[in-house]
C-alpha cells in the first residue's frame, strides 16, 4: 500500500491510496536511484488528515555524516578522473540529518508548495520505502497534446533579479543533458525538437532549462521511463562510468532520492524525486547533489549543496 499526496504546479493537491501491483497495470510508479521499480493502481481519495497520521515515526540510525572537506575531497577525485577523460559528468551527492522532533510534516507540506510553486510538490508514505516529500523542478517524461517532452534540467546559481548570462561550466552541464535524452528519445522514433535553453526559477535557486520533445504520441511510457532514468541531471555520462564513480565516492544509498513518481493516470507526468528530505521520528535527512565537470571547484560544489538543503531546511514548520 502507497499513500501519495501530490500537487502539481498550478494544480490542486491530491490525496490517494494506492494498492501494490505489477507494473503492467500500474496507475502509479516509484523508484529510487537503484533498485527495483514499485508499482500501485486502483486509487482511493483519503482524507489529508489520514495520510499525515503516523507519517515519519521511523527513527533514523547512522553516525556516517559527510562534512565539507571529505565532500571536496570527492569532488576532486572525479574532476581527476574527467580530466584524464574517464568520464565527462558525474554528479555527488549527500545527506544531511537535521535532528528535530518538533516539525509539522502537514504544514511543511504547505510551506513548501507555497515556496515552491513551479515545482511538482510531493509526499508519500510506504512500510518499505520510508516516509518521504519533496518539491521537484524535474520533469523526467510528460505527455503533450502531440507526443511527449522531457526536461534537460543542469546548472545551479542563487537565484537573482538580473538577467546574467551562464556560465561555461554550467552550460557545457546542461548539454551533456540535453544530447543524452536527445539520443534516447530518437531511439523510439518519431520528430525530436530542442527549444532555446531558458532559466528556470526553483525556490532560492535557478536552473537552465530546455524541453527535449518527440511528436511520437504511441510510446511504451513505462520502457521510455527506464530507458531515461537516470539521466546525466543526476548521474552523469557516461552512464556506465559515471554509476560507478557514484558508487565508489558517494558511499551512501540514495534511497529515492534521484529517482523518479510516475503518475500514469490520463497523461503521464514523471518527475525526478529532487529537493528530497526523508522524515524519522527524531529529525529529516536531507538530500543533495550536484553535477560535476572539468571545469567544477569544489568549494563552489559544496556550496551548491548546501543552498539546495538550506532552502528545504527553511521550509520546515515546527508544531
Amino acid at each position: 500500500m502507497l499513500d501519495l499526496i501530490v500537487r502539481l504546479p498550478g494544480g490542486e493537491i491530491s490525496v490517494t491510496r494506492l494498492t501494490a501491483c505489477d507494473v503492467a497495470q500500474s496507475t502509479v510508479l516509484l523508484r529510487g536511484f537503484k533498485g527495483q521499480v514499485f508499482a500501485f493502481n486502483q486509487p482511493e481519495n483519503i482524507p489529508q488528515s489520514t495520510f499525515w497520521t503516523g507519517f515519519g515515526l521511523e527513527k533514523f540510525q547512522s553516525s556516517f555524516k559527510t562534512n565539507a572537506a571529505s565532500y571536496q575531497d570527492k569532488v576532486r577525485k572525479a574532476i581527476d578522473a574527467i580530466q584524464r577523460h574517464s568520464l565527462n559528468k558525474v554528479v555527488l551527492s549527500r545527506d544531511d540529518f537535521f535532528e528535530v522532533n518538533q516539525a509539522s510534516a502537514e504544514h511543511t507540506f504547505k510551506e513548501l508548495s507555497d515556496r515552491f510553486s513551479d515545482c511538482t510538490v510531493f509526499a508519500f508514505k510506504h512500510a518499505v520505502l520510508g516516509d518521504w516529500m519533496g518539491a521537484s523542478p524535474e520533469v523526467l517524461l510528460q505527455q503533450k497534446d502531440v507526443g511527449y517532452q522531457s526536461m534537460s534540467l543542469a546548472g545551479t546559481r542563487l537565484k537573482s533579479s538580473q538577467k546574467a548570462s551562464w556560465g561555461s561550466k554550467e552550460q557545457e552541464e546542461q548539454n551533456f543533458v540535453t544530447n543524452e535524452i536527445v539520443n534516447k528519445l530518437k531511439a523510439y522514433g518519431g520528430k525530436i525538437t530542442i527549444s532555446s535553453p531558458r532559466t528556470q526559477k526553483a525556490g532560492p535557486v535557478e536552473h537552465l532549462l530546455t524541453w527535449v520533445s518527440s511528436d511520437n504520441g504511441s510510446l511504451n511510457e513505462i520502457e521510455v521511463l527506464e530507458s531515461l532514468h537516470p539521466t546525466p541531471a543526476i548521474c552523469g555520462t557516461p552512464t556506465k562510468k559515471a554509476k560507478q564513480m557514484i558508487e565508489e565516492l558517494e558511499q551512501y544509498d540514495r534511497e529515492m532520492y534521484t529517482g523518479y513518481l510516475a503518475l500514469m493516470g490520463t497523461h503521464l507526468h514523471a518527475i525526478v524525486l529532487l529537493r528530497s528530505m526523508k522524515w524519522h521520528s527524531n529529525g529529516i535527512r536531507f538530500f543533495a547533489g550536484g553535477g560535476i565537470t572539468k571545469d567544477s571547484v569544489p568549494l563552489s560544489e559544496w556550496n551548491e549543496t548546501e543552498h539546495k538543503i538550506s532552502a528545504l531546511k527553511d521550509s520546515i514548520i515546527l508544531k
